[in-house]
């Protein structure tokens, strides 16, 4: 049976609001009054609301900037609620008609949030001055006002680089001042530093594509294929430079053997921890963002100084000729009770001096154009001008504002996992393809459809 995908946003409207009374058993009603830390009420001031996810030194940042608010004046003050899932309990407080005054959200279910109008326009702050196009990198902007309207404000970006391993590239008799800059190169260092037992074990990777698996939906990108066409509304999953970056994705676990490299990543620790296979020294090279050089420092200090942060190599070899960006965002939700309050408080965390205190204190890139110079006098992040200069890569490549994009990813997900067991790249790929132009035309008929009935 052929799911409809095109009625995903209005399905989940309809559930959101069959669950809304949900909401009130799980979460209750708003309280009338809040309390501090301590214990002592919160009298004679407004109170907004923010749901944020962050959790750790992140959530601990979040907080500063908060406190910050509240000191600075005496009649909003935020109160921060840490959720685990804000996306979906946001979309059911809004159909539940008691959202957050305040929430975080990230690019890929900004589709969602568009196609059910979830999400105040910010247009205030933009007459005001206190925030305008130039304010950002093209590729922020886009996330932030997918067409044209500010919908959310940009809180942590995120791009990705490649780290590498110095000690790891010298045993190997490579320069370790020299990344590889193209796909190629780093196919032949990773050849160099891949170790093997005397038993045929692997005992060291020098790199391995699903290491973390939090980019392999995004593999095509640094081969050069345009991931999602903005101006067809497409997502392009067979282009010939999707094809060949699935077949190189799936080349590594031939050229190492599958069960034998199932065996040596069954003891990978976790992501966050000192047994991370990049912090032990199982795996030489691994894409990652700014932010782990901040785990790098807390569970693998004998690192620092050690390894090394440079544009994630291409199949052209051109640096930053292809990135892909998220960014932490902060949006008001539709029904939210302290609209202008809000406005303020936004308009509070955006200011460069938090922006940047924000970002400094999560070892992350400002999402700012202008950059002050105590930012980067202060910051401990010894790459953070390599992160900063990647910021404004004409290259970077972002989920858009379409409310398929988690079923594509997913799709996506899917034919990288059976390429990788050994199935046709070509075919796989060729079939996600035509499942996603399935969808496509279904979302085309839908926007037709909804014109043709729109009230005159």
């Amino acid at each position: 049976m052929t799911v409809q995908w095109a009625k995903w946003p209005s399905r989940i409207t309809a559930v959101a609001i069959a669950i809304a009374a949900a909401y009130l058993l799980i979460f209750g009603p708003r309280p009338d009054s809040y309390h501090r830390a301590d214990g002592s009420k919160i009298r004679g001031r407004l109170v907004v609301s923010f749901w944020e996810s962050w959790t750790g030194f992140e959530a601990r940042a979040m907080e500063g900037v908060v406190n910050r608010f509240n000191r600075s004046q005496s009649k909003i003050y935020v109160h921060v609620v840490e959720m685990s899932n804000p996306i979906t309990k946001s979309l059911i407080s809004i159909a539940g008609g008691d959202p957050p005054d305040i929430m975080a959200l990230w690019s890929q279910p900004m589709g969602q949030f568009m196609a059910n109008n979830a999400l105040v326009p910010l247009t205030p702050l933009v007459r005001s001055g206190v925030v305008r196009r130039g304010s950002f990198p093209g590729w922020i902007w886009r996330l932030c006002a997918p067409h044209g309207v500010l919908l959310t404000l940009p809180a942590t970006p995120e791009t990705n680089a490649l780290f590498w391993n110095k000690i790891l590239f010298a045993r190997a008799g490579l320069n370790p001042n020299k990344p590889p800059r193209s796909i190629k190169q780093l196919d032949q260092m990773a050849a160099r530093l891949t170790v093997f037992g005397r038993d045929g074990r692997i005992k060291q990777a020098g790199f391995l594509p699903n290491q973390p698996d939090w980019w392999t939906a995004q593999w095509s990108v640094w081969f050069g294929n345009q991931l999602y066409d903005h101006h067809t509304r497409y997502f392009n999953i067979d282009t010939p430079q999707a094809i060949a970056a699935y077949r190189w994705y799936a080349s590594w676990p031939k050229k190492l053997g599958r069960n034998r490299l199932k065996l040596f990543e069954s003891g990978f620790g976790q992501f966050a921890s000192a047994n991370n296979p990049f912090m032990d020294g199982k795996v030489a090279m691994v894409m990652q963002g700014t932010y782990f050089v901040q785990f790098i420092q807390r569970y693998n200090k004998q690192l620092i100084g050690h390894y090394g942060v440079a544009p994630f190599p291409t199949a052209t070899g051109s640096p930053r000729s292809a990135n892909w960006g998220d960014c932490d965002m902060w949006g008001i939700p539709r029904g939210a009770r302290h609209v202008k309050a809000a406005m303020k408080v936004l308009a509070f965390f955006i200011q460069q001096r938090n922006i940047e205190f924000l970002n400094e204190k999560q070892f992350k890139a400002s999402p700012l154009l202008k950059i002050s110079h105590q930012f980067y006098k202060k910051n401990r992040n010894p790459f953070i001008h390599e992160f900063q200069r990647e910021m404004t890569s004409p290259g970077i490549q972002t989920n858009p504002a379409n409310p398929m994009v988690a079923r594509v990813n997913t799709e996506i997900l899917l034919a990288a996992s059976r390429v990788w067991g050994g199935e046709s790249v070509a075919a796989t790929f060729r079939h996600a393809q035509d499942m996603v132009d399935r969808w496509q035309r279904d979302e085309r008929g839908l926007d037709l459809r909804a014109q043709m009935h729109k009230p005159q």
